[in-house]
């Protein structure tokens, strides 16, 4: 009997890893190829399509793109083109599914992966097997590899916004995150070699990290092994013990993430903050709209 007890117990175990990893693997609403297959927007209105990887997908974090979505009813079809795991080479490896979409408008989140990846032998390795990398990365690759997306992209259309990447983990002086910033300074490179837009989540991401008493948040969760517990347990307390996002980073002394990559749902909304005005403008509907910093005047 105690050996049924335990197999019961393994097996529902088992059973909500399968159910937890399911949906995080999901495709994500609004997809490209459910765009394809519909024939782009039947509603006339049009198309705008996030690209990037699990932060974009929102498998694991905020779905910051669902949420722009509703914002963007009146005005746009909003397509989710982000993938998890992925490297920005990995990106380049699927664009002519974005391009038949016929984008109106593009934003680009990506790099994030890259920047994680370049932070030790393990997390090279990780990424290179997983995503079956022709090498493993490095940040001269990254900058490679996101200018010529980008270029590919603005071949598309011309209207492109880069967004720069958020900070991994909470200590922002952290040497992860001056690894980060050198990430930044390459997207900021690579726009203003295309003529694209630049988005610096940045400061909005740094705004919701202030303290009262001045001490710094939590460092980034550091090696593969933990950040893997981390992961594996924010997608079980969300899909199936139903917490938000915000609640998982509440829990683990964290603003940002729930992990510290993917984003809190007020993370997500400080993206959809930056995102809203630059799209309204880009699709010609946005007479109120906040100013957008065009490369050419960082």
């Amino acid at each position: 009997m105690g050996w049924l007890v335990v197999g019961g117990v393994v097996a529902s175990g088992v059973g909500v890893l399968g159910y937890a990893f399911a949906q995080v693997g999901r495709q994500p609403a609004g997809d490209p190829a459910s765009i394809i297959e519909s024939g782009g927007s039947a509603s006339g209105k049009p198309i705008l399509v996030c690209v990037g990887d699990s932060i974009t997908h929102g498998g694991l974090g905020a779905d910051w793109v669902g949420s722009l979505r509703h914002r963007l009813a009146d005005v746009a079809v909003v397509v989710n083109a982000g993938a998890n795991g992925e490297v920005t080479w990995s990106v380049r490896q699927r664009l002519d599914g974005v391009a038949r979409c016929r984008p109106d408008a593009v934003v680009l989140m990506v790099g994030t992966n890259d920047a994680v990846g370049s932070l030790g032998k393990r997390w090279a390795s990780y990424y290179r097997s997983t995503q079956k990398l022709p090498q493993e990365p490095h940040e001269a690759w990254f900058g490679e590899q996101y200018d010529a997306l980008v270029g590919e992209i603005s071949a598309m259309t011309p209207r492109l916004a880069c967004l720069t990447l958020p900070p991994l983990g909470e200590q922002l002086d952290s040497p992860v995150n001056e690894v980060v910033r050198r990430h930044n300074a390459a997207i900021s490179t690579a726009a203003g070699h295309h003529g694209a837009d630049v988005l610096d989540a940045s400061p909005d991401m740094c705004g919701l990290l202030t303290r009262p008493d001045g001490t710094a948040g939590r460092p980034f969760v550091g090696t593969l092994s933990r950040f893997l517990v981390w992961m594996i347990g924010s997608a079980v307390r969300h899909y199936v013990l139903r917490r938000s996002w915000d609640q998982i980073a509440q829990r683990r002394g964290l603003t940002l993430t729930a992990d510290t990559i993917h984003p809190s749902d007020r993370a997500g909304e400080a993206i959809n903050d930056l995102v809203e005005p630059w799209a309204r403008i880009a699709l010609g509907d946005a007479p109120n709209a906040r100013r957008v910093e065009r490369t050419d005047e960082l």
